[in-house]
């Protein structure tokens, strides 16, 4: 069902993807890494689980938001195994053989290793020995920027070891992705980046296509004008809030309004826990300047002088370059034209209405 609020596993519910999921597919049948990109809630975990069930291939998925540090990834990666019952069976016997793992009635589980980056390797050298060819999926990739040195030397080792293990990494376009998609000569990675898929958000027609098939499924007919007036009120193409609007009225019953309010205010919720992760570690200030000028459309002009109102002193041309280069790769803002401007509905009117400093 398209207003499943769970990523789709099931080439039936994905819908307006038909020509990135077979791309996606070509690329992981050649054997070929792959970055799968977008903004958050535009669908990057349904493409990658979907393209699963095309592929002759075992997957493990690790989910990697709010993942910290080798501990985190190794973690992160034993849960995938124990969801892939098949690749579990094959290995079951050597990871009691490795340091800080073992297997009982639930599944591998693991303690706290001394050096947590060797067992991980010991486990994916386990995985790349067995016949066959694997996918191993990491979804939200940027969030393992602090251990980006240690897994780049990684990967780079898996690459020219193990022919028949293939990394799909999702995420933004900042960070430790950018460094995967465009290494420097200095880095592991180098001549060997990944393939780049983009997700954009709905344009208008698919959009209202993504609607009026959801809310087909449960037998509701919705004037025209209602689901346009949502979608340019305040939803735009995205397609996680697409969901999450036909949700509250096929599922929950909810009035169209009565949906469309509660939509707006769990995705400001959501959207405000993703803005400040995103702010962790950056120059707030200057950041939450830009976003705020961008949510109404700004020049470069306007931006620099928004952030140096909010900081009350001057912001040199290097600072606000950085700071836009950001925003644009992590694709909270687009650039037309010379014009700035937020992406998300969500987010611009969070950053319109809300008190954030």
């Amino acid at each position: 069902m398209l207003f499943d609020l769970n990523p789709k596993e099931s080439p039936n519910e994905l819908f307006g993807r038909e020509e990135e999921l077979d791309e996606l597919v070509r690329l992981l049948r050649a054997r070929r890494w792959v970055a799968v990109l977008g903004p958050r809630m535009v669908g990057k975990t349904s493409l990658v689980k979907v393209a699963n069930t095309r592929i002759d291939q075992n997957a493990v998925y690790l989910n990697l938001w709010g993942v910290k540090g080798t501990q985190g990834l190794l973690s992160a990666l034993v849960h995938g195994l124990n969801s892939s019952k098949s690749l579990l069976q094959k290995v079951r016997d050597g990871v009691e053989r490795v340091e800080g793992l073992s297997v009982g009635p639930g599944g591998v589980s693991v303690a706290a290793p001394k050096k947590p980056l060797r067992t991980m390797w010991d486990l994916l050298n386990m995985i790349g020995k067995q016949k066959g060819n694997y996918v191993i999926e990491l979804d939200e990739v940027q969030e393992l920027a602090v251990i980006s040195g240690h897994l780049l030397k990684m990967l780079a080792n898996i690459f020219n070891t193990y022919s028949n293990m293939t990394f799909v990494f999702t995420g933004s376009i900042f960070g430790l992705m950018k460094t995967l998609i465009e290494p420097k000569s200095s880095s592991p990675l180098y001549g060997r980046s990944p393939a780049k898929l983009y997700l954009r958000p709905f344009e208008k027609t698919k959009a209202v296509g993504f609607l009026n098939k959801g809310f087909k499924e449960y037998g509701i007919k919705v004037p025209h004008d209602g689901i346009t007036d949502a979608i340019e009120e305040r939803l735009d193409g995205i397609p996680g809030w697409l969901a999450l609007y036909g949700n509250n009225v096929a599922v929950r019953k909810m009035s169209f309004e009565k949906a469309l309010s509660d939509t707006v205010s769990e995705g400001l919720k959501i959207v405000r826990e993703e803005l400040e992760h995103f702010l962790e570690g950056r120059d707030r200030s200057a950041y939450l300047a830009a976003l705020k000028a961008a949510a109404t459309s700004a020049r470069w002009g306007e931006l620099k002088g928004a952030m140096e109102a909010r900081r009350q002193l001057p912001v040199n041309d290097a600072t606000v370059y950085n700071v836009l280069e950001s925003l644009k790769a992590s694709m909270l803002i687009d650039e037309q034209e010379k014009v700035y401007r937020v992406n998300d509905p969500m987010l611009r009117t969070l950053l319109l209405t809300a008190k954030i400093r």
